[in-house]
């Protein structure tokens, strides 16, 4: 209906109602019956034109009423706070949720700068950028920590709007108003900074996965280098006279590609792949043990503190290499201690690995819950830099200016080859602190100790079976065993080695397999030659020695595991454990 059509219908609205009520006209000398009749009618009709509009704006307000009740309702109890500032900044209204996330009552807010209310650093940024707000507000954010009343303040997401429209009424000039929203973020603030955190270790322990990857990829090829070095320097050993002059030089190539292969363990310690002697371990007693040569290894100004806890249960894992952990922790530890010294600080107990809390360590794939025996190695040194935390598990990576050992890469490899954990926590100025975890051994496999095996003569009767890829190595092999007694077959992969075991079986006394072959590997070689005969001697060679494979091949009945690089007195030891008593050393 239009602006002009209303007062037409109220007009024929009201004359309808005079119609069908006649009015009584008392009678007025001045005016004729006709003249009195249609004034009083006009009157009438004007009262009831005014009592129709009364009656549609007390409509209309109730309607308004309600409309106003309901955004009241939906602006209060909005799920986010709502802050209106006029031209200067003090707050003009404010909804009870905002009132709710700082802890204060409406009337003390009304009227006070909102600025005040921020974190005192993010002041500066409001104020500076308060007006682009005004001008633009649509494309503007802010993130502010809003105090409140009692408490830690919360980190905010500020976006705002222009409010052309007053909430209350006119005000003076018409000045705009603007209204904020104002969003606690802190949950998804500590949400994104977890992810973060579990992308960075991700990323970590894929850089380290790598990393050990390479080397022990390395290792394993640098260790075939060291068989042929120190094989043949074994033999030329065997083969002189005792008062040969060139035995002073052999001894010494003998001994530097001892020490090369010592590195190469390290770079296997590292990757995981270690040859670890398997047996239960008391860590304290191991400490104890220890004790003295941890004090000599430190610097003369630092002290050694021990807080050991004791009868923990025994932990299963190889003891050279659980010490090693503890002499690189302490050694490193001093040397964060420099010249001024200070205090290390060995300590263990008992941890029950639940999900939350193996979720701090640095791991390789998931751990299960069980119970651990923790290794904390603590100093008051010059603490580490978030950047080097990020490399300090990297080979050969120092801060120092001597040294390029493979000091924690090693410790983190041991760690993860007996299916531990480790943690750090340090800061520059504050010290650090290693937490390293190690699952126990569980009840009932406890083996018993292995029994000494005399030496005997005649070892090197009948054949054996060499199976390598590398023709270098199976020369040398085949001259070691010959060495010895035996006789060779030579073979250069697992199914020439098959058809010659299956053709010369009776002639065969025991199988030396190289682990890593192309093809058929020195695994399916043994299951095979196993299922062919199942008491056929068999030793294992590797450039590798995996802490997985090792103990299921050697917990078979006359098998051996032998760990490249090794000299001819090496390889005569573990024939003569698997040929003599088919129970060797693992």
């Amino acid at each position: 209906m239009s602006q002009m059509d209303h007062p037409r219908n109220l007009r024929e609205r009201a004359e309808s109602r005079v119609a069908t009520q006649p009015p009584e006209i008392p009678a007025i000398p001045e005016l004729t019956s006709e003249g009195a009749q249609r004034l009083v009618h006009e009157l009438q009709v004007h009262q009831i034109e005014l009592e129709i509009q009364n009656e549609e704006l007390r409509r209309l307000m109730s309607a308004l009423q309600q409309s106003r009740d309901q955004f009241s309702r939906l602006f209060h109890r909005a799920p986010i706070g709502y802050v209106v500032l006029d031209e200067v900044g003090l707050i003009h209204e404010v909804n009870e949720t905002f009132c709710r996330m700082v802890g204060r009552h409406r009337p003390q807010l009304i009227g006070a700068p909102f600025v005040e209310g921020l974190a005192e650093a993010d002041r500066g940024v409001f104020r500076g950028r308060y007006r682009a707000l005004f001008r633009q507000p649509a494309s503007k954010t802010l993130e502010a920590r809003v105090q409140r009343a009692t408490g830690p303040a919360f980190a905010a997401q500020i976006e705002g709007a222009v409010l052309d429209m007053p909430l209350d009424g006119p005000r003076e000039q018409e000045a705009p108003l603007l209204m904020l929203a104002v969003t606690d973020i802190t949950e998804r603030q500590a949400a994104e900074a977890q992810r973060l955190h579990l992308e960075r270790q991700m990323q970590q322990t894929q850089k380290l996965e790598s990393l050990g990857v390479l080397a022990g990829g390395i290792a394993h090829d640098f260790n075939n280098m060291l068989t042929i070095i120190l094989g043949n320097a074994s033999l030329a050993l065997d083969e002189l006279p005792p008062r040969a002059p060139a035995r002073e030089s052999l001894r010494a190539i003998e001994k530097t590609a001892l020490r090369a292969a010592e590195l190469c363990r390290q770079m296997l310690a590292y990757s995981g792949r270690g040859r670890f002697i398997i047996e239960p371990i008391r860590l304290d007693s191991l400490i104890r043990e220890m004790a003295a040569l941890l004090q000599a290894s430190i610097a003369k100004k630092a002290l050694l503190n021990l807080h050991l806890k004791e009868a923990l249960p025994p932990l299963r894992g190889d003891p050279s290499q659980i010490r090693q952990v503890v002499m690189n922790l302490v050694i490193n530890a001093s040397e964060a201690l420099g010249e001024n010294g200070g205090v290390i600080t060995l300590a263990t107990g008992l941890l029950h690995g639940t999900r939350d809390t193996l979720a701090k360590f640095t791991v390789e794939g998931p751990l299960i819950e069980v119970d651990y025996v923790w290794l904390d190695v603590s100093d008051t040194g010059c603490g580490m830099d978030p950047d080097t935390q990020q490399r300090m598990f990297e080979p050969f990576f120092t801060t120092k200016f001597t040294g390029r050992g493979l000091g924690l890469s090693a410790v983190l490899g041991i760690v993860r080859g007996h299916q531990g954990a480790l943690k750090v926590s340090s800061a520059p100025s504050q010290g650090t602190t290693f937490k390293v975890l190690f699952p126990i051994e569980p009840e009932g496999r406890r083996p018993p100790p292995p029994a000494h095996l005399p030496l005997s003569e005649g070892l090197g009767r009948g054949t054996v079976l060499l199976v390598d890829d590398e023709d270098a190595l199976r020369t040398l092999g085949a001259r070691m065993l010959e060495r010895i007694g035996f006789q060779v077959l030579a073979a250069s992969d697992g199914q020439a080695a098959l058809e010659l075991y299956q053709a010369r079986r009776g002639e065969i006394v025991l199988a030396l397999l190289d682990r890593t072959m192309p093809g058929m590997d020195g695994e399916e070689m043994f299951r095979r030659l196993r299922q062919i005969d199942p008491q056929v001697p068999v030793v294992m060679t590797s450039g590798y020695a995996e802490t997985g494979i090792v103990p299921r091949f050697t917990d078979q009945p006359r098998c051996g595991f032998l760990q490249k690089p090794y000299t001819l007195e090496a390889l005569t030891e573990r024939l003569r454990e698997v040929l003599e008593t088919g129970e060797p050393e693992s």
